[in-house]
């Protein structure tokens, strides 16, 4: 049985693509009242270890999903945006992460409206502790991050969230939708 469960494994570690192309799965991140913040994994060549994936989501409250490739949820959904937020973002690695970034575009009614780029991980200067993990590790983080505060106008909005490694590859990625009426 150990056996099976460790060639199980590694086959979803290292496979190539899902079963079937189909999209991935819409996940609630956060909703209170008039706010929603939904996500879904725009990755597909990354698979889960549900073990993984049920220890990350059980410590913020989700159900499981197979077909989810990382977890993330927000503890305080509020349309003005604090400038420190808590969140929970958990992940087996598939690539080496020695350095990290994140680029953020956000979009309204298909225009763009802001895109940035954020150094997570740094050679010289490492903020989290996950900072040089290799592939296969667990990642994970609950607490704080710093953002600009701001209060969110009403309307529709669709972000692109990609972390990337040193070499360029993709981490994870994340197309999120922000409703507020």
């Amino acid at each position: 049985m150990k056996g099976f469960a460790a060639a199980l494994l590694i086959w979803t570690l290292l496979s190539p693509r899902r079963a079937g192309g189909e999209a991935w799965p819409t996940h609630t991140a956060c909703r209170n009242g008039n706010l929603q913040v939904l996500y879904q994994s725009c990755a597909d060549s990354v698979d889960v270890c549900l073990a993984t994936e049920k220890a990350v989501l059980q410590s913020s409250g989700s159900s499981p999903d197979p077909l989810q490739d990382f977890g993330f949820s927000v503890d305080q959904c509020a349309r003005q945006l604090k400038p420190n937020i808590n969140i929970r973002f958990g992940m087996v690695l598939r690539e080496d992460i020695e350095q990290l970034f994140l680029d953020v575009a956000l979009f309204s009614k298909g225009l763009s409206i802001l895109n940035f780029s954020y150094p997570v991980c740094e050679v010289d200067l490492p903020k989290f502790s996950f900072c040089g993990r290799r592939k296969g590790e667990q990642i994970y983080y609950a607490g704080p991050i710093n953002n600009p505060g701001f209060e969110i106008p009403e309307g529709d909005y669709q972000v692109l969230l990609e972390l990337y490694n040193q070499d360029h590859a993709t981490v994870a990625c994340a197309n999120a939708t922000v409703l507020y009426s």
